[in-house]
C-alpha cells in the first residue's frame, strides 16, 4: 500500500513536465481515488510495487536520457529489475526503454542502452538462472503463461479457446477473436478499471493533447507505454491463458494525465476559473463512494477462513488451497498440490472447478471439517471450506 501510494509520484512528474502543475495534480487527484487502484492495492497482493517501480522506471529513465546522466541511468535499470522481480510484465519495461532512447536520440544513447542492458542483468540474472535451474530453459517467468504466448507466436501452439467457462472466452467465442476481445476489453477497461466517468474526458484529451512546449515526446511515451502495455493482453486473449482485470490498471494508470488534460480542456470551454476543482472534485467524491465500498467484499470467506486456519492449528503451517489469500491470512505456506504433507485443505467451491472432479470428495472422506466460512453465510459472499488434515 505504501509503495502503491508512493508510485503517485513518478506518474506526477511525468505528467508535469509533458504539460504543466494542474494536469499533474488533477492526474494525481484521480489515481488517489481511483477506485481500481484502492480496490488491488489494499490486497496482500503486487499491484502497488510493481507500479511503483514501473513508473519509477519510466520517469527516471526518460529524465536521465534527457540529462544525459549516466547515474539516472543506473537507477532506471535497477527499477526496471525490481518492477521484473516483482511481477514478470516488468519485462516490458526493456523494449519500452529502447522506444524512450529512440525517442530522444543522442550521441548519449549508445552508452545509456549499454549501461542499462548490463545494470539490469546484473539485477536479474540470479532469478534469471533460478528460473532455468527449475524449467530447464531461458524464460521470463516460472509462470506457463509467457511459454503459452511464446508458443503460440513461434507456431508450436495453435491459437485456441482452452479457457474453458471464464468470461473473456465465453464473449470471444460468442462474438469473435477481434470484435468479443475488444468488445471483453473495452468493457473491463472502462468498467472496471477505469471509473466511468473518465471515458469522455480522455477521448477529449486525446484530441487536444497540447503538451508543453518542447514536451511532446514525453506526452507520445506516455501513450505509447499505455497502448503497448495492452499488446500482451491482446495475445494473451489469442493464446486462451487466465485473464484478470488487474492487468489493465498500469495502461489505465498512464491515461489519467490524458483524462486531466481533457477535464482541463471542459473547464476551459465554461469561462469559469472554479470550474475545473469542482469538475475534479464531483469525479472525486464519486470515486470515494465506491472506495468505501469495495468490490471484494465477496472474498470475506477467505479472511475468515485464513484467521481460523491460524487460531486453530497456528502460523507457519503448510496448507493447500485453491486461493492463495487464504494461507496469507493465515500466516502459512500456500501449497498449489493437494499432497499428503500438508496440515490443511482450503476449497474456494467457486474455484474447484479448475481442479480435477471430485477433490473435495476425497478430501472430506478422509480428514474431517474445520469450519464453512463465512460463518454465518452470507448470500453475496463465496463460499470456502476448510478440512483439517492433522489432528
Amino acid at each position: 500500500m505504501v509503495l502503491g501510494g508512493l508510485a503517485l509520484w513518478p506518474l506526477y512528474s511525468m505528467a508535469r513536465r509533458a504539460w504543466d502543475d494542474r494536469v499533474a495534480t488533477v492526474a494525481a487527484a484521480l489515481y488517489a481515488f481511483l477506485p481500481a487502484v484502492v480496490d488491488f492495492q489494499i490486497e496482500p497482493m503486487t499491484e502497488g510495487t510493481f507500479m511503483f517501480f514501473f513508473f519509477s522506471a519510466m520517469a527516471v529513465g526518460w529524465s536521465a536520457l534527457e540529462e544525459t546522466s549516466w547515474e539516472k541511468t543506473v537507477a532506471a535499470a535497477g527499477c526496471a529489475a525490481l518492477a521484473w522481480l516483482t511481477r514478470p510484465e516488468g519485462i516490458y519495461l526493456l523494449p519500452l526503454f529502447l522506444a524512450a532512447a529512440l525517442m530522444r536520440f543522442s550521441r548519449f544513447t549508445p552508452v545509456a542502452l549499454g549501461i542499462f542492458l548490463v545494470v539490469w542483468t546484473v539485477l536479474a540474472f540470479p532469478y534469471l538462472s533460478f528460473i532455468h535451474a527449475q524449467t530447464g530453459r531461458w524464460q521470463v517467468s516460472l509462470s506457463p503463461v509467457p511459454g503459452m504466448i511464446r508458443d503460440l507466436l513461434t507456431g508450436a501452439r495453435p491459437p485456441g479457446m482452452e479457457g474453458g467457462d471464464y468470461d473473456e472466452y465465453r464473449v470471444v467465442k460468442q462474438h469473435g477473436m477481434i470484435l468479443g476481445g475488444a468488445r471483453h476489453l473495452s468493457a473491463y477497461f472502462f468498467g472496471k478499471v477505469l471509473f466511468y466517468g473518465l471515458g469522455p474526458f480522455i477521448v477529449l484529451g486525446l484530441f487536444r493533447l497540447k503538451p508543453s512546449e518542447g514536451q511532446r515526446r514525453l506526452a507520445a511515451f506516455l501513450l505509447l507505454a499505455a497502448v503497448g502495455y495492452l499488446a500482451p493482453i491482446a495475445l494473451s486473449f489469442i493464446a486462451a491463458t487466465p485473464f484478470s482485470h488487474r492487468f489493465l490498471l498500469v495502461p489505465a494508470s498512464l491515461l489519467l494525465p490524458v483524462a486531466a488534460v481533457g477535464l482541463a480542456r471542459a473547464a476551459e470551454w465554461t469561462r469559469r476559473r472554479e470550474a475545473l476543482p469542482l469538475f475534479v472534485a464531483a469525479l472525486c467524491v464519486a470515486m470515494a463512494v465506491r472506495d468505501f465500498r469495495p468490490r471484494r467484499a465477496d472474498k470475506i470467506g477467505m479472511k475468515e477462513a485464513g484467521l481460523a486456519i491460524r487460531n486453530t492449528l497456528g502460523p507457519g503451517k503448510r496448507i493447500f488451497s485453491t486461493n492463495i489469500q487464504i494461507p496469507f491470512y493465515a500466516q502459512s505456506e500456500y501449497v498449489d498440490v493437494p499432497e499428503d504433507a500438508v496440515d490443511a485443505y482450503a476449497f474456494t467451491l467457486a474455484d474447484l472447478r479448475r481442479w480435477e472432479p471430485g477433490l473435495e470428495e476425497k478430501v472430506r472422506e478422509k480428514h474431517p471439517l474445520l469450519g464453512e466460512f463465512p460463518s454465518p453465510p452470507r448470500k453475496d459472499a463465496l463460499t470456502v471450506r476448510v478440512y483439517r488434515a492433522r489432528p
